[in-house]
């Protein structure tokens, strides 16, 4: 073969290959739509005024420090946590706890009003509440984990503790699978801990 006819082999060569790459390149896969899933934590509705005139400040919802993502979380055993990165919390699950925990309270005939940090220099309260969730989780078995200590505080220049309690969800179940059996059924768990509150107030 002359150098002409070299040349001309190479050349076709080089087109052809570059014909190859500009059809791969039209042939990409087309952007996947995103699959994470947002889900909240719900109350019922209040379904009229309170008859009570209790005011109650929710002074701090505190989580452990592995709650502390949007990603929900599922146990799968003891010592393995699993943070289901496609499923996640639609704000910080603190946030979540403290909106849903004010909803649940305002719900009681006694409680008038449920006042959150940062208070008002003129906000009057009875009593504050302080929580604590150690676990707010599904396991891969179906079970549901929630357990949170709260405490009771008188207000003022010399506050103190007037009750503090333990509340462990017991019961609870999910589907394992639907992420948001698990949000409903974490939303239950904070309406017992709700619960375990107002009948501290009524206790005082």
């Amino acid at each position: 073969m002359n150098a002409g006819g070299f040349m001309k082999t190479r050349f076709a060569a080089l087109a052809s290959l570059l014909l190859s790459m500009l059809v791969a390149g039209c042939s990409l896969p087309s952007a996947q739509p995103d699959p994470t899933r947002y889900y909240l934590l719900t109350a019922p509705a209040v379904a009229a005024p309170a008859t009570g005139d209790t005011v109650l400040g929710l002074r701090s919802v505190d989580t452990a420090a592995y709650l502390r993502t949007r990603a929900l979380i599922v146990r799968q055993g003891e010592h393995e946590v699993e943070f289901r990165e496609y499923a996640r919390w639609g704000e910080a699950l603190d946030a979540g706890i403290a909106r849903v925990l004010r909803e649940n309270l305002l719900a009681s005939d006694a409680i008038a009003q449920v006042a959150v940090v940062p208070f008002a220099l003129d906000q009057e309260r009875d009593f504050d509440v302080t929580v604590r969730v150690l676990a707010c989780e599904g396991e891969a078995g179906g079970a549901v984990r929630f357990r949170a200590g709260w405490e009771l505080w008188s207000t003022g220049a010399g506050a103190e503790v007037l009750d503090r309690g333990h509340h462990e969800a017991r019961g609870l179940t999910w589907d394992g699978r639907n992420e948001a059996s698990l949000a409903a059924a974490l939303s239950q768990a904070v309406a017992g801990l709700s619960a375990d509150i107002i009948a501290a107030v009524g206790r005082q």
